[in-house]
């Protein structure tokens, strides 16, 4: 047998194995899966071969909700900038997330589910997964999805939520209502920037005092000169 029959073999049988395996895959308190006859599909150029494959992908969500761990279900990326943001939040003292982004809240349902709708825009190294996630009640939520180590790995959530916009002291904005999008990269980013802005206008203004109080007692000296110099002392 050929080396690219038996390879292609091989491709055919782990279809099979993971056609199966979807089948045993129902919604589930806390480890929901997608119900195969409403899973919705598109791709942009995807390749061929399994890991690429609708099917791949739905198992491989499955697998990160059983697990939920930044560690072992993030994009590199993505782990990097949250290690930064938190590394800032714990010598700042400040909050850059205040809730669990794998289900959607800060309280959690002890009969909290997920359901995966649609899978979208599969290339060979990025793709989309649309969430329903019932956690006390039902929110979408998008996945981006990086292909790297040879998996497939969370590299942004996407939350959206029936709400208002608020001002600077928490109150609503009128007309503001409606449906939001949060987007955590993005959040994580203006946490970052506005921590170093903050530290910066900080730093200046403890250069700027002495710098002042220079020029103070340069003035005093200089006056404390003109009046000895009139009073002849």
């Amino acid at each position: 047998m050929t080396s690219k029959r038996l390879q292609f073999l091989l491709s055919i049988a782990a279809m099979t194995m993971l056609a199966f395996s979807m089948a045993a895959c129902g919604n589930k308190t806390g480890e929901g899966s997608a119900n195969g006859d409403s899973l919705s599909v598109s791709t942009t150029q995807a390749p061929s071969d399994p890991q690429h494959s609708a099917e791949f992908i739905t198992l491989r969500i499955d697998t990160i909700y059983k697990l939920r761990n930044n560690e072992s279900c993030c994009s590199q990326r993505y782990m990097a900038l949250f290690n930064k943001a938190r590394q800032i939040s714990e010598e700042d003292g400040t909050q850059f997330i205040d809730s669990d982004h794998w289900v959607a809240g800060q309280d959690i349902d002890e009969e909290w589910s997920y359901e995966l709708m649609s899978i979208n825009n599969i290339t060979d190294s990025t793709a989309q997964a649309t969430m329903n996630i019932h956690n006390y009640s039902d929110q979408k939520v998008v996945l981006d999805l990086v292909f790297e180590r040879g998996s497939w790995f969370v590299d942004n959530f996407h939350f959206f939520f029936e709400g208002s916009d608020y001002d600077g002291d928490g109150n609503s904005i009128p007309g503001s209502e409606g449906m939001k999008e949060t987007d955590e990269v993005k959040e994580m980013l203006n946490y970052i920037q506005q921590v170093a802005d903050r530290e910066g206008q900080e730093a200046e203004a403890t250069i700027d005092i002495p710098r002042g109080q220079r020029s103070v007692d340069a003035a005093i000296k200089a006056a404390r000169k003109r009046i000895d110099a009139a009073t002849g002392d």
